[in-house]
């Protein structure tokens, strides 16, 4: 009875875009402005370059860049949205970026905007919240956002470069449907969330304003890589049980991506080759909230690529501060993924 009704309230990924920052900076001058060893990031960590805003972009730029390159995609014009849900680590500002984004795309005024939280989980908070509206009955068609600039916050002199050097700056844009809609024969199928917190790793990382406008960083680098890899074959370890699929079934792994180095022992960790966890983080960086959706989006593009039959489940893994936790999955709704290149 609970996947029959489930099943009745599907929602379909339509469309999936992502941007990053205009200027992408080789790891070692990362390396040379934060005062490492230059290569440090290149061999430590795995990452090549990195993504930055450029003068001229912001969250909210690079949000409605990926924005409007996924209701092109999906044929969809911003008149029809009934919600935006966004996510960002890193806009403070107010009005927040779902308003300003309401505002940016010209949507009609009974739209909802709505902004959630959870740092790096954010893309995952953001798409099981707008699956509970479309299952629902209260929307037919959301456009879920992330994006993050951390280059403007995480600077040299206010964290350490083996924190602040391992963050780019990106966004990544979903239009999502009730399967019921006249367009559910596109795109894949949303199925399960599943969430938690393990607490007992929350001191590994946390970041706090300073009265002089600086900012306390706590990592440990060590303890939160063993956490991170601990806890992320978990989750994909309880999506395999939850959805009945394979993890060597699976396509396409859109996951947190912390750098490089711990993606290659995740993929080792879970028996998956790393091929099928979509490069991000080693030629942008780890971007945030936009980290998992960079990845998702690739794993849609790739997928596109084949056949419809042919065309594999995906998971989803996260994990934010806290330590928060997530993961999901999704399945060929039999029809052409939708995604800009």
């Amino acid at each position: 009875m609970r996947d029959a009704a489930f099943h009745s309230h599907s929602v379909v990924i339509a469309a999936s875009s992502s941007a990053v920052g205009a200027r992408v900076i080789p790891s070692e001058e990362v390396d040379r402005a934060f005062g490492m060893p230059a290569g440090k990031l290149r061999s430590r960590a795995g990452i090549e370059s990195l993504a930055y805003a450029s003068e001229g972009e912001n969250e909210l730029t690079l949000a409605a860049t990926a924005a409007q390159e996924a209701l092109r995609a999906a044929s969809c014009g911003a008149q029809e949205l009934n919600w935006i849900v966004a996510t960002s680590e890193t806009h403070h500002d107010y009005p927040s970026l779902s308003a300003q984004l309401h505002s940016r795309l010209l949507v009609r005024e009974n739209c909802g905007a709505l902004d959630v939280g959870g740092a790096c989980l954010g893309l995952l908070n953001a798409l099981a919240v707008a699956q509970s509206l479309i299952g629902s009955g209260q929307a037919q068609t959301i456009l879920v956002v992330t994006a993050d600039v951390h280059s403007r916050t995480l600077t040299p002199g206010r964290v350490a470069g083996e924190f602040g050097g391992l963050f780019g700056d990106g966004a990544s844009a979903f239009v999502l449907r009730s399967a019921t809609s006249d367009n559910s024969g596109e795109g894949y199928r949303l199925g399960e969330f599943l969430f938690g917190c393990a607490g007992q790793y929350a001191a590994a990382i946390q970041v706090n304003d300073e009265k002089n406008g600086g900012l306390a960083v706590q990592f440990d680098g060590e303890a939160l890589s063993r956490a991170a890899i601990t806890r992320m074959e978990k989750v994909i370890t309880s999506v395999e049980l939850r959805s009945g699929i394979p993890r060597g079934s699976v396509g396409g792994f859109a996951t947190h991506q912390p750098n490089p180095r711990l993606v290659a022992l995740l993929a080792k960790q879970c028996g998956v080759s790393p091929e099928v966890f979509p490069s991000i983080s080693r030629t942008w960086g780890n971007l945030g909230s936009s980290t998992c959706g960079a990845a998702l989006r690739e794993a849609l593009r790739n997928a596109s690529k084949q056949a419809r039959g042919d065309r594999r489940p995906i998971f989803l893994a996260s994990l934010g501060p806290g330590l928060l936790f997530g993961g999901g999955w999704l399945t060929s709704n039999d029809g052409v993924v939708h995604s800009t290149h």
